[in-house]
């Protein structure tokens, strides 16, 4: 390819080499011969002069359809986002249920934040929060531990740490919310069940929003119900209505994130703000919680 550095035509130039070979790949699936070679401290993608014109526009075709189609997150989401989140959601959890099984400050943390339909009803909507970290025994506690850091993960790694877990809270809340609403008013429940399954269904639609083939799409869906049936419907205390209100919710939002990933750029610094927003939506729900019955 010596002679497209000395008859070539300039395309395009970055100080990202990755960006300079993806164009190139582009140009090259569509038959047009193509060179990325260092230019004066940059990278720079070269064609033959007869071709520029007809690269230029595939090139101009190629950056439109990904910004119709692509999610616009950051791309340095990968596995780094998606351990973060899976870490503050198993120590959030295992936080608070040591505090609530040593009744820690001489409060009871289970009659304070568990869900009672008929409270949410008359207006403690913190209950929907605070009940997703109260845990009736080690078995229960540690089932949802392993599939809610295992989702969190997941979730983490495809929509960032910051989002994920806020989504992971308010589809949580959301679920326990239609529950108590649906359920008569002496009704109570306790877990983080609820946002393990909001979170499986925020996973399930996020990615059947951003999928293009009509086939594949649903893929993730069904998956997703598979495994609110498999998982969601067993034990005898098992509060089915409020797992499949949460897979609801967590689909609800994962498609509006999926929506708005195509028109809003999510940077790191929306992670962190989205991040300590959600922390301090649930620490603030715990302090009305204790502050009104503890």
């Amino acid at each position: 390819m010596d002679d497209l550095q000395f008859e070539g035509f300039t395309l395009y130039r970055s100080h990202l080499k990755k960006r300079c070979s993806e164009y190139a790949l582009v140009l090259q699936a569509v038959g047009i011969r193509c060179e990325v070679l260092p230019l004066e401290g940059e990278f720079a993608l070269f064609v033959p002069a007869q071709d520029a014109e007809r690269a230029q526009k595939q090139l101009e075709f190629y950056v439109h359809e990904n910004r119709v189609r692509s999610p616009r997150f950051d791309p340095r989401l990968g596995v780094d986002d998606g351990l973060k989140c899976a870490c503050l959601f198993g120590v959030t959890i295992l936080l608070m249920d040591l505090l609530q099984r040593h009744q820690a400050f001489s409060l009871d943390w289970w009659e304070a934040g568990k869900s009672h339909a008929g409270l949410i009803q008359q207006g403690e909507w913190w209950r929907t929060l605070t009940t997703l970290s109260l845990h009736a025994d080690p078995v229960h506690l540690t089932g949802n531990l392993v599939f809610g850091v295992l989702f969190g993960f997941l979730a983490g790694q495809r929509l960032g740490w910051g989002l994920a877990w806020s989504g992971m809270l308010l589809a949580g809340a959301l679920g326990n919310a239609l529950n108590a609403f649906i359920q008569a008013p002496g009704h109570m429940s306790i877990g983080a069940s609820t946002a393990v399954f909001a979170t499986l269904g925020m996973l399930a639609s996020y990615i059947w929003k951003q999928r293009q083939d009509r086939i594949n799409r649903w893929v993730p869906v069904g998956s997703g119900i598979a495994l609110l049936a498999f998982l969601g419907m067993g034990g005898e205390r098992t509060d089915i209505f409020a797992h499949f209100a949460g897979f609801g919710a967590g689909c609800l939002l994962g498609a509006l994130f999926g929506f708005l990933g195509n028109r809003l750029e999510f940077l790191v610094r929306h992670q962190l703000a989205l991040g300590l927003a959600a922390t301090t939506l649930f620490a603030v729900a715990w302090l009305l919680a204790l502050l009104t019955h503890g």
